[in-house]
């Protein structure tokens, strides 16, 4: 079986990209270039949240492919050994695109399966899940975030134990450890990624852009910095005319003597 990448609208601006590449959704240079046109679809479509998926069962993408990096090493040998300027393009473009990325594992996601689930700006896993960076048994290091991006969910002490131990951990683990936001049963998955998706698209656009700038930016500046750049976002979004609308809607409710649940207009059944 071939390459699929299927895009839906499952919900109101919610982009479903689901890939599947049997039989054990290994990376390649296809499925990134695909994943990565998938992604600018979804955002000319107007949607705000894009779900990355697989429909191969259980994986979501086993780990990027052996032959593909020792394929790529023979091309860099003949090129003088210059770092391919694609190489992270679609671990990139997941964390570039003002859309909200959410990853959904269903199973095994290891190597750059794992490092494109942590360029995603959220995670939801399966019960069965695991995460692993199992690269130093390979005689090579994590090299598309593992060692950068999981540092930042985790925390050095716990990202350097990942990547020189080499052993997967559990999606339990992994949502304990704060790497991913949610574990759920494996049959409840797909839809509760939708849901979820579904929940954080119904903001408004600019703001959840305008959260992801300032979320991805900050962590690239010094704090004093990202300070200013947060403040500077606030103020530029309680500007907008769509923004004091919906301030003054939410004054409004409070007056009426509404709790900040229906002022605000948050739902009142769990969302975690």
């Amino acid at each position: 079986m071939s390459l699929s990448i299927n895009i839906s609208f499952p919900a109101d601006g919610v982009g479903l990209i689901a890939f599947s590449d049997p039989p054990m959704n290994f990376g390649s240079a296809e499925l990134a270039s695909g994943l990565t046109n998938a992604i600018d679809q979804v955002r000319e479509a107007n949607a705000r949240v894009a779900v990355l998926a697989s429909d191969t069962p259980g994986y979501f993408i086993a780990h990027w492919s052996l032959q593909f990096i020792i394929d790529r090493q023979r091309a860099l040998a003949a090129d003088g050994n210059r770092v391919p300027p694609t190489s992270r393009r679609i671990f990139d473009a997941v964390a570039a695109t003002p859309l909200i990325t959410i990853a959904v594992n269903n199973g095994q996601a290891w190597g750059g399966g794992a490092e494109l689930s942590w360029a995603c700006d959220l995670r939801i896993a399966a019960d069965s899940a695991t995460y692993g960076q199992p690269e130093v048994g390979l005689g090579i290091i994590p090299g598309a975030g593992g060692t950068t991006r999981l540092a930042r969910l985790i925390g050095p002490t716990k990202c350097f134990e990942m990547i020189v131990d080499g052993r997967p951990i559990s999606a339990a683990e992994a949502l304990s450890l704060g790497a991913i936001n949610k574990v759920v049963p494996d049959s409840e998955l797909r839809d509760a990624a939708i849901a979820w998706a579904a929940h954080i698209a119904h903001w408004p656009t600019w703001a959840l852009e305008g959260c992801k700038r300032s979320f991805r930016q900050g962590l690239e500046l010094d704090g004093e910095a990202a300070a200013r750049n947060e403040s500077q976002i606030f103020f530029d979004l309680a500007g907008r005319s769509d923004s004091l609308d919906l301030l003054k809607q939410a004054q409004a409710r409070y007056r009426q003597g509404q709790d900040s649940y229906d002022a605000i207009g948050l739902p009142r059944s769990e969302q975690g």
